[in-house]
């Protein structure tokens, strides 16, 4: 609903004066911030709890991606050892020796050996062994260099276990010691130098097998590669079948199978449970509170040149149970080292959110609080306020009514709430406001008047409004009932109304009094002639009777007689007392009976009565005594104007309308109103004639805003003055 201009002044100083408690919305504020702060952060937690499950699920998928490629590796290098070492068991250089096993052919054999290692650079010792155990053949690769080893420092390999599991082989077939450390006698070579051997039996041409060849594959080489693929997805390790440790975290776990101090450093001993699930599943994932790791087991004898074992090339043998288990392992605190730029960043902003959060529960709670105050103290003025005030829904029902309402029908707000309309008024007051509420839960605010009656006071007069309640979208929800009580006022109007009567009627007698002389003179007329005609008629009846004669007479004398009366009725009319009854007015013939009434007095004194009256003039609201006075004083003041000038004698008396109003307008010619008096003019006891009370045109301005209306004067440029009385029209035309 929109309030006036006032009401939103009103408005607006309640908010200035209204009191707040400073602690309560202290205590409130931290209350609101404190659960601000929770429900901000709730958000930022799943946020960041997501961000963690998703960095997971990356680093998983990165350690399934680098297992793969360890696997790739890995199988990689076999096939490039196994591939040399079946084209060293089948070149030309190591037949030739075979077959004539010289100093010339076994140079030529070294050299081919030479040229390799120098080439590969990954195999520790290449090496051809007779079948009795003794070197033959023998390169050395040591520090980026590949030597030829001389024959007096060739040594007898016959006790070695893999001179033994070679032998036992047939040709075509491959041993593959597992990945270990190089012997020194007696001793692990130092440094410690990680080695794979590769043999494979020789046949001559008959088919006698007469020694191996054999390739120690530089281990070391396969450990940095990789190592190369550690990330951020974690660190590699590298298990045997056994679970001890190939590539460890610590080297001081490694090679637990050589160094008897570190036997009990498999995965078997210090991690069962990983260890099970390791020889359960071929590849997994297994999590601890310490770790994520992510195993594949590998089988590095399976790769591309296992496709190409047959008659003419060499195969590993028990390839399908040599295998290893590569090992992705990721701490705990590294993936949350990885999660800690997103937890700060997330963290900063939460950081400062929440100064804000707590800045927003601080503006809430002041408005709350000055709310809630400002609630109480509306509620307050509107239980105090001696009007009634009430709020009905669309089905016109009560869902709110002040204190004024007990006061004024002697029921609580608890019993109205509810109630209908037509409960609480009754039926037949009810009725007669039903059309009002029709326009009110159509859209349209209205105002009436209206009795009603009272628990304790009885019949009140009540002005009573209904202000609609509509959405934003057009739909009338209710409306708002204001009701305050108007006796006194109506009672003063109609105290103040009788005493514009009295006035009026004194003011009528006075104006009889001036003009007794006058009427006194109009009725002598009349009466004058009907003795002359009734003289006459004696007259004729004593003597000869002239019938056509004594009937003229009769006729005048009637005429006479009631223009006498009409005079009489016409004068009694004006200086009665009545009782004020409001109507429709016709101005017109008031205008009429004014002019008629001073007629007499106006060719007495030689003024020109003009009366321009509009034909289809509207009638007013009013009462028609009162609107008559407010003729009479203008068009007598208008007469006495023009008798105190000395030019022109005129009166004219004009009616008019317009979409909204009616207007009255008497003009004179005589001197105007004088300047100095202006507006005073219409002040009690303030007059520009001579001998004059000053009260007409206080009379009259008084009865024209009685009626809504107003009465204005404006000075004629030629001289004179126009005085005009506005009254609102009853209907529009």
């Amino acid at each position: 609903m929109r309030l006036p201009a006032p009401w939103l002044a009103q408005a607006h100083t309640i908010h200035r004066v209204v009191q707040v408690d400073i602690r309560r919305i202290i205590r409130l504020a931290a209350l609101l911030g404190l659960a601000f702060s929770v429900l901000l952060a709730i958000p930022f937690v799943f946020y960041q709890r997501a961000e963690t499950d998703h960095n997971l699920e990356l680093l998983q998928t990165e350690q399934e991606r680098v297992t793969r490629l360890a696997a790739g590796i890995v199988q990689q290098e076999m096939d490039a050892v196994l591939s040399d070492l079946r084209y060293l068991s089948q070149h030309n250089e190591l037949s030739q020796y075979l077959a004539y096993k010289s100093p010339g052919t076994r140079l030529d054999l070294a050299r081919e050996y030479l040229a390799l290692a120098s080439q590969k650079r990954i195999y520790d010792q290449i090496r051809f062994i007779d079948r009795d155990g003794m070197e033959q053949v023998r390169v050395d690769f040591n520090e980026g260099r590949a030597a030829i080893v001389a024959e007096t420092e060739l040594h007898d390999r016959r006790d070695q276990v893999y001179f033994r599991e070679a032998m036992r082989l047939s040709p075509g077939q491959i041993y593959v010691s597992p990945l270990d450390l190089s012997f020194e006698p007696g001793a692990v070579e130092q440094p410690p130098r990680p080695v794979i051997r590769f043999a494979v039996p020789v046949a001559d041409d008959r088919g006698a097998v007469r020694g191996i060849v054999v390739l120690n594959y530089l281990g070391q080489r396969l450990r940095d590669k990789l190592g190369a693929l550690e990330g951020y997805a974690g660190r590699i390790r590298l298990l045997n079948a056994q679970g001890y440790w190939l590539m460890a975290a610590d080297p001081e776990y490694e090679w637990g199978f050589i160094y008897p101090d570190r036997s009990q450093r498999s995965v078997a001993q210090l991690s069962p449970r990983l260890w099970r699930q390791i020889e359960a599943e071929h590849s997994g994932v297994y999590q601890s509170d310490a770790s994520l790791i992510r195993f594949d087991r590998i089988y590095p004898l399976l790769g591309g040149g296992a496709s190409h074992a047959g008659a003419s090339f060499g195969s590993p043998v028990d390839a399908d149970r040599y295998y290893w288990t590569v090992v992705v392992e990721l701490s705990r605190s590294a993936m949350r080292a990885a999660n800690l730029p997103l937890l700060k960043k997330l963290w900063s902003v939460y950081g400062v959110l929440v100064p804000f959060a707590f800045i927003v529960a601080g503006m809430l709670a002041f408005t709350i609080s000055r709310n809630r105050a400002l609630a109480q103290g509306m509620e307050k003025v509107v239980d105090n306020v001696p009007v009634l005030v009430a709020y009905v829904d669309a089905e016109q029902r009560y869902r709110f009514n002040n204190m004024a309402y007990e006061r004024f029908f002697g029921l609580k707000p608890k019993q109205i709430y509810g109630k209908s309309m037509l409960e609480l008024l009754g039926e037949a007051v009810y009725l007669t406001t039903r059309p009002y509420i029709e326009q009110a839960l159509a859209g349209n605010a209205v105002s009436f008047e209206r009795p009603l009656h009272s628990a304790g006071e009885g019949v009140r007069d009540v002005s009573i409004s209904f202000l609609p309640d509509t959405s934003p979208q057009g739909e009338v929800r209710g409306f708002y009932v204001v009701a305050n009580d108007v006796t006194p006022i109506r009672t003063s109007q109609r105290r103040e109304r009788q005493q514009m009567l009295e006035l009026a009627h004194v003011s009528r007698l006075a104006s009889m009094g001036q003009m007794a002389t006058e009427i006194a003179h109009e009725i002598n007329q009349p009466l004058a002639a009907i003795a002359m005609y009734s003289s006459a008629g004696l007259r004729t009846l004593r003597g000869e009777c002239n019938r056509e004669k004594m009937e003229s007479w009769l006729e005048a004398m009637n005429t006479q007689a009631k223009r006498a009366s009409e005079i009489v009725k016409r004068v009694r009319r004006f200086v009665q007392k009545g009782e004020p009854q409001l109507g429709p007015v016709d101005l017109n013939l008031i205008a009429r009976e004014t002019v008629g009434l001073l007629d007499h007095d106006a060719r007495a004194q030689s003024v020109e009565m003009v009366l321009e009256l509009a034909g289809d003039l509207p009638a007013v609201q009013g009462e028609r005594v009162l609107l008559e006075q407010v003729v009479f004083n203008l068009v007598r003041n208008a007469m006495d104007a023009v008798l105190a000038g000395s030019g022109e004698r005129r009166v004219t008396l004009k009616t008019s309308s317009d979409a909204h109003l009616v207007y009255v307008e008497v003009s004179d010619t005589g001197p105007g109103v004088d300047p100095e008096l202006g507006e005073h003019i219409f002040d009690s006891f303030v007059t520009g004639k001579q001998g004059g009370l000053g009260m007409g045109l206080a009379i009259s301005r008084s009865i024209a805003e009685a009626h809504a209306g107003s009465l204005r004067y404006a000075n004629r440029p030629g001289g004179g003055a126009t005085f005009t009385f506005s009254l609102a029209a009853t209907e529009s035309r």
